[in-house]
């Protein structure tokens, strides 16, 4: 079982049947993850060349996009995740965050998680209390 797959599992609730996009995806292992109990899943990042190849062949849609100006319809995810990407966009958080809460559903989550220490430092000193450990993640909730 991967990471990925222990992360799916603790954020079921919130995936399965459930359309959901992560942003940030770099190699959109967790994108590949949640693709086996999600309805939909959309991956977004500014650059395609780290792009995992079952991301590409699976039903995952990838878009080059850039997560403070996203192209997407209003209320278009019941799910945001950003995963192990914290550190390559906290500099653009607050739009970043606009635009996730624009997109996310009125009743969705934007989930933030992080793993390495680059990542949950940040989320820490950001977040504080609301970074809460999960096993081996570091969890972030943010509601619409």
């Amino acid at each position: 079982m991967t990471k990925t797959d222990k992360l799916v599992r603790i954020l079921a609730a919130d995936i399965e049947h459930k359309d959901i996009l992560e942003v940030a995806c770099g190699a959109a292992g967790f994108s590949v993850s949640a693709a086996q109990i999600a309805h939909h899943v959309a991956c977004i990042d500014l650059d395609d060349s780290r792009l995992n190849e079952q991301a590409k062949q699976s039903c995952i849609h990838f878009k080059k996009m850039d997560a403070s100006e996203m192209s997407y319809p209003d209320n278009a995810f019941d799910t945001i995740i950003i995963y192990n990407a914290f550190s390559h966009i906290h500099s653009q958080w607050d739009m970043i965050e606009s635009e996730c809460k624009r997109v996310v559903k009125a009743t969705g989550n934007i989930y933030i998680v992080g793993t390495w220490k680059l990542d949950t430092n940040l989320m820490i000193d950001i977040f504080g209390d609301h970074a809460v450990w999960h096993g081996e993640f570091l969890v972030v909730r943010i509601t619409k």
